[in-house]
């Protein structure tokens, strides 16, 4: 069943509506305005002091740990180049291979390697056990469950927070009548890793089985798009999935794109409002693609703004993109989404959060302290999306730091 929100300034029987926004806000209480000339100083500011810091670290760093004779000015200047492009071109495939190399340092795994080799240069006897002392302390605190729980938990109680909001808010006020707009669904969009990550060196994920050419992930993910799509089909939203393959020829390619078709119309998604985009995880672009193609179909039109990050817009009457991410990253897809004025639908999947946990017995608990390498992988996977976040706010893709997202953003459960 669709999560009701109210509408309507007193009850959902008023003629006059109102966006959720001011509904999820607490009462007496005065909203932040995004067009508010002082937050739009304050968000500079912050980015300002942001870059000063990271060019300050990226400074000591060239300086502390690259030997003089081999730290030429063409070698700092194509390195510094390379960082800029990483910011100036994100799209590009080439800069984006150098700067995972760059960026490797500043993962639990890669700072646990660069440590341990920095410990074997110079004078070990000096330097090598603290650097080794840190870098076991990084991989032991990554590597528990207990650690990798908690940072998740902290991650997805956004997600949680806005169902409760808007279950409370309609429990108490709402009518059954009233509910979030679904009939302006007009597009589903699903983030997703590009069918053929599996095929290279730094994605080792299994097929399904021997018959599919698809990730586990990617198809679980698209068995809950077709069930969403089943329970709004009656606005037939257009359905765009972005795990289309990257690599190959388009003889190569096909296969895949129709192991993708086919997932989704054998659960009764029709194969005319399906698009297979090769956007994969980047959600920048599948940004982009939403508001180019929907403005092409003319079911989207950017609202008129009083500021650089003014979203306002009639809640009622706008047309909706149903978001289905992992929960991880919802956060900040439903934001890259709102920020340039796509009223987003979420419908996160794969939540590792695990309420509950408190009646567990003793031995169970203390097993969360026993590292892990799956506890790993997710710290991992939280570390970069608390870095993706980061380089979205720099680059200006979200909102101000001051809107929270389960103000602005409606869910579907």
């Amino acid at each position: 069943m669709v999560t009701e929100v109210c509408f309507a300034e007193s009850s959902c029987g008023a003629d006059a509506p109102v966006p959720a926004a001011a509904i999820l806000a607490p009462p007496d209480s005065a909203q932040p305005s995004s067009a508010d000339p002082t937050m739009d100083i304050l968000n500079l500011l912050t980015r300002l002091l942001l870059w000063l810091g990271i060019g300050y670290f990226l400074w000591w760093i060239l300086r502390k740990f690259i030997p003089a004779n081999f730290l030429t000015w063409f070698g700092g200047a194509m390195i510094l180049a390379l960082i800029a492009a990483a910011f100036l071109f994100p799209d590009d495939s080439t800069i984006g291979v150098f700067w995972q190399f760059l960026a490797f340092p500043l993962t639990p795994l890669g700072a646990t390697i660069t440590l341990l080799a920095l410990s074997l240069g110079g004078d070990f006897k000096k330097q090598g056990p603290r650097l080794v002392t840190v870098a076991l302390l990084i991989l032991l605190f990554s590597s528990m469950p207990l650690i990798a729980r908690a940072l998740v938990n902290h991650s997805e109680q956004s997600v949680q927070r806005a169902y409760l909001s808007q279950r409370r808010l309609c429990s108490d006020i709402c009518p059954a009548i009233d509910q979030v707009p679904i009939d302006r669904a007009v597009s589903l969009v699903v983030i997703g890793e590009n069918a053929d990550a599996y095929r290279l060196t730094n994605a080792l994920s299994s097929r399904i089985d021997a018959d599919s050419p698809l990730d586990p992930a990617l198809v679980a993910r698209l068995n809950s798009t077709a069930n969403i799509y089943n329970r709004i089909s009656a606005a037939r939203p257009f359905v765009t999935v972005t795990a289309g393959p990257r690599y190959g020829s388009p003889e190569e390619q096909e296969p895949l794109r129709q192991a993708i078709r086919q997932q989704l119309t054998g659960r009764g998604v029709p194969a005319e409002s399906i698009r297979v985009q090769n956007t994969g995880t980047d959600i920048r672009a599948a940004v982009v693609d939403q508001e180019a193609f929907l403005s092409e179909q003319g079911l989207f039109s950017a609202p008129a703004r009083s500021g650089p990050f003014d979203t306002d817009r009639n809640n009622r009457t706008a047309n909706r993109v149903v978001l289905v991410a992992p929960a991880l990253t919802m956060r900040r897809a439903a934001l890259a989404f709102e920020n340039e004025g796509l009223q987003v639908v979420a419908a996160p999947t794969e939540l590792y959060s695990t309420p509950g946990q408190t009646g567990r017995d003793t031995l169970a608990r203390l097993a969360d302290l026993v590292p892990d390498v799956n506890a790993l992988a997710l710290t991992s996977r939280y570390w970069n999306e608390l870095l993706s976040a980061f380089y979205y706010y720099l680059r200006g893709w979200l909102p101000p730091f001051s809107m929270q997202w389960e103000q602005v953003v409606e869910t579907l459960p």
